[in-house]
């Protein structure tokens, strides 16, 4: 048997249970707020430059999870940043959390890698709630008495006498035998109204699940109305104040005090009666009848026994309208909240749907995180989504910038020495110390460090198969300074060309300004002169411009 303790833990639950109206989808409504896939696409797409980003939320089973998680976005320095969340139902609430602010170091050399917080939690509700009749506890006056046994009455006497000449005492017992004999039916007539509002909360009950349970995300906003849709027309009627009827026991009016008044005026004349017809029985040498002691008592108490079980039913039924009235109070507040939020500005229509906007504000250099949760808009409130997270890279697109790579130079290399030379013109074959290109290259690789210039406005894009990540294509001059090792010993040599840049990534082609060697002391390539004792040969170094190419990667500003 459920008590009212339950059933108002039922209700409880239900408004609780309001979070997960975005996760039922009933027939037509369910096909209407489903989102088309060309927009599910295109709320996953990143445009380059942008400033606001769209967060579209679903409808069941994914409910918990937005279309697509917010992408990654880079904004100049000092820029307001909006988040959209669009599809929203009337009973949520949108918060964004606390927003956590890293400054970016500008000079780093370091690479950062952004890590995107995944698996994000769900939560399962239960999904039906037992509404199972909640009124098992009443009881009617037929099932109290099974088959109904005859009503004992007082045995009247042999031969009735007409009421005017009967004694006092007879004239008692005959009102009492009569009243007694209304008793049961006046009874039966007010359990049959009881039992029929208790069919009346039965089903408003399960009117309120259903409503609780009613999709309204994206358009099923509208037909978010309690106060006015017929479907709780019956539960706003039946949790009004009882009104006095004419007639106590009419089922028009929820049960009141005035139903069971007559029984009780019955009651009271019967106890008024039996007090008279007993009073032998009370009175000390009188003799008392002891068939109209028992049955004055026996027709009494069961009187009193009807009153009781009606008097419990009518304050189970009263519990059973307070829990609807206040659950249905609870369901205003959610409408009243929700029509002051579209006054306020804090949520919006367009597009047919319900959308909340979030100014997240601006920063100078640094990355902005954070989170932004939904949840019902109960006591207490229970999440309708899952954190959304957002990522946001406050940074202007830098004008100077400092890189480090390679550069492929052209510039031929040649290594001069002293060396031998083998002559076979001679029987035997002899050697012949000679001066001699020892080593020679026609391109060459060297560590660079560059300079850049950004010239013009860059060009905004998307990597190549990455919709989210931002790709900034710019032109830069660019001056780089190295030390080439490939000859022996290290020279600082140049560059000087045009660079185009992909984000952080630049490849150089120019002008590549490197030492390189000659032979010197006025000698040419051969035998050795006589009278050279040296072991190497003399060198001279000299600046020539060749063709290179370089790459490269961003280290300054960050």
């Amino acid at each position: 048997m459920v008590t009212f303790t339950q059933v108002s833990k039922y209700y409880t639950t239900a408004l609780v249970l309001l979070a997960s109206v975005c996760c039922q989808t009933s027939g037509a409504q369910g096909a209407a707020a489903a989102i088309a896939p060309a927009k599910a696409a295109d709320s996953c797409k990143f445009k380059p430059g942008q400033t606001s980003i769209t967060v579209t939320l679903q409808n069941n089973p994914n409910a918990f999870e937005p279309v697509c998680q917010p992408t990654r976005i880079r904004v100049n320095d000092r820029t307001p940043v909006k988040l959209t969340l669009e599809n929203l139902s009337p009973i949520e609430i949108c918060t964004p959390s606390t927003k956590a602010s890293t400054p970016t170091t500008v000079t780093n050399p370091l690479e950062s890698i952004i890590n995107t917080v995944a698996g994000l939690k769900s939560f399962d509700f239960e999904q039906n709630i037992n509404s199972n009749d909640f009124m098992q506890n009443m009881v009617t006056i037929d099932s109290y008495l099974g088959l109904q046994p005859r009503t004992p009455t007082v045995t009247p006497p042999p031969q009735r006498l007409p009421r005017n000449q009967q004694t006092p005492d007879q004239q008692a017992l005959t009102l009492f035998n009569d009243i007694a004999g209304h008793v049961l039916e006046t009874a039966q007539k007010i359990t049959k109204k009881q039992t029929v509002w208790q069919g009346y909360y039965q089903t408003d009950s399960d009117a309120m699940v259903t409503y609780l349970f009613t999709d309204y995300r994206g358009v099923n906003y509208t037909q978010f109305d309690p106060d006015g849709t017929p479907a709780l027309a019956a539960v706003r009627a039946h949790i009004a104040t009882s009104s006095i009827a004419a007639n106590g026991y009419t089922d028009a009016y929820p049960p009141n005090e005035l139903d069971y008044a007559k029984l009780q005026m019955l009651i009271d004349q019967m106890k008024s009666l039996q007090s008279r017809l007993i009073n032998n029985c009370t009175t000390s040498g009188k003799q008392c009848d002891q068939e109209i002691l028992h049955a004055t008592t026996h027709l009494v108490d069961q009187a009193n026994a009807y009153m009781s079980i009606i008097q419990d039913n009518f304050k189970n039924l009263q519990a059973a309208q307070s829990t609807l009235a206040t659950s249905f109070t609870a369901l205003h507040k959610i409408e009243v909240d929700y029509k002051d939020r579209l006054v306020s500005g804090q949520i919006r229509i367009a597009s047919g749907v319900l959308m909340q906007d979030f100014t997240l504000g601006a920063d100078y250099s640094a990355m902005d995180t954070g989170t932004i949760s939904c949840s019902s808009d109960t006591s207490p409130a229970v999440a309708t989504t899952d954190a959304i997270y957002y990522s946001i890279t406050f940074q202007n697109i830098p004008a100077f910038t400092v890189s480090a790579g390679l550069l492929t130079t052209f510039l031929q290399k040649n290594e001069y020495g002293v060396t031998q030379q083998l002559n076979n013109t001679t029987t035997p074959p002899s050697t012949t110390t000679v001066f001699a290109i020892t080593d020679s290259a026609r391109a060459s690789v060297l560590p660079m460090a560059y300079v850049n210039y950004r010239i013009g406005r860059p060009t905004l894009k998307t990597w190549w198969g990455e919709p989210n990540n931002e790709l900034i294509i710019a032109n830069n001059v660019s001056m780089g300074i190295g030390i080439n090792s490939n000859s022996g010993t290290n020279q600082v040599e140049f560059f000087a060309g045009d660079a185009v840049s992909f984000s952080r990534v630049f490849i150089h082609a120019g002008v590549h300004f490197g030492r390189t060697e000659s032979l010197g002391g006025g000698y040419s390539l051969g035998p050795v002169p006589s009278g050279f004792t040296g072991t190497t040969a003399p060198i001279n170094w000299s600046y020539h411009p060749a063709f290179s190419i370089g790459l490269s990667v961003r280290i300054a500003p960050f």
